[in-house]
């Protein structure tokens, strides 16, 4: 487990570091194959906070946050911080299978600052901001039981930066990550997310474990990561844990 966690803070600290700048990371998929009216779902990662609630026998909701930091020397922050919203549709299956569909809207800002060296060998401190909105839809499939969930998902988000500003920043650095010219507040930019899950535990709390791809759909250059990966506890809260035994046997007694 250590290992594990270990891991997984040594990817999220090298994903914003000093040899590279990410303008977009992907935030955990929120996958939580809600089964019935009243259940709640809670999940925690090392960079996430997320939330599930189904409303209505069909309907759900799911909020999630996002944050991301790392410091370094000679003053040296790159951070990011999201929040999002979706409202969505989820319907169990045969088998212990669900299939769920969400759309949701979101907004983000990333702060970068730096220090750098002049051609009079002298230090100055420059830093970037930028502001952005997300809309997001994220259809999912899964298994889920008491012991053991596993999920396919495949969030598609569209991102736009609404502002940029800089201070300092060489222009040579900001032609090398594409924040030269409008570059970054013009064009509109889609990723494709997809990702599995993977939960294990007993009733009530399990360990998850979460990979995915990010994959730019548009011809515009922007600096992101290519994947991301985290572990977390999820908490369930469901009546049907304690009802799930009793509807099969009524089940089987159909089938005689």
């Amino acid at each position: 487990m250590k290992k594990i966690i270990l891991l997984s803070s040594t990817i999220a600290a090298f994903i914003l570091n000093s040899c590279t700048t990410q303008m977009y990371v992907s935030n955990a998929v929120n996958a939580p194959l809600l089964k019935e009216k009243g259940e709640v779902q809670l999940t925690i990662t090392q960079n996430d906070l997320q939330a599930a609630v189904a409303l209505g026998k069909n309907f759900g909701v799911i909020a999630n946050g996002f944050y991301m930091n790392y410091n370094g020397g000679d003053n040296y922050r790159h951070n990011g911080i999201l929040g999002e919203a979706g409202i969505g549709y989820y319907r169990p299956l045969k088998s212990d299978f669900i299939f769920e569909a969400y759309v949701g809207a979101g907004a983000g800002k990333i702060f970068k600052q730096q220090t750098f060296i002049d051609n009079n060998n002298n230090s100055y401190l420059a830093h970037f901001d930028a502001n952005a909105t997300k809309i997001f839809i994220q259809p999912d499939i899964g298994y889920k039981t008491k012991y053991f969930d596993a999920i396919i998902s495949s969030r598609i988000s569209t991102v736009k930066y609404t502002s940029f500003d800089q201070q300092n920043y060489p222009e040579n650095e900001l032609k090398n990550d594409y924040l030269d010219n409008n570059n970054l507040t013009g064009p509109m930019f889609a990723f494709a997310e997809p990702a599995v899950t993977i939960r294990g535990g007993y009733k009530f709390i399990k360990l998850q474990l979460q990979y995915g791809l990010t994959l730019n759909m548009t011809p515009h250059d922007i600096k992101h990561a290519n994947n991301f990966s985290s572990i977390g506890l999820v908490i369930n809260i469901a009546k049907w844990y304690n009802t799930a035994g009793d509807n099969k046997i009524e089940e089987m007694k159909r089938v005689d």
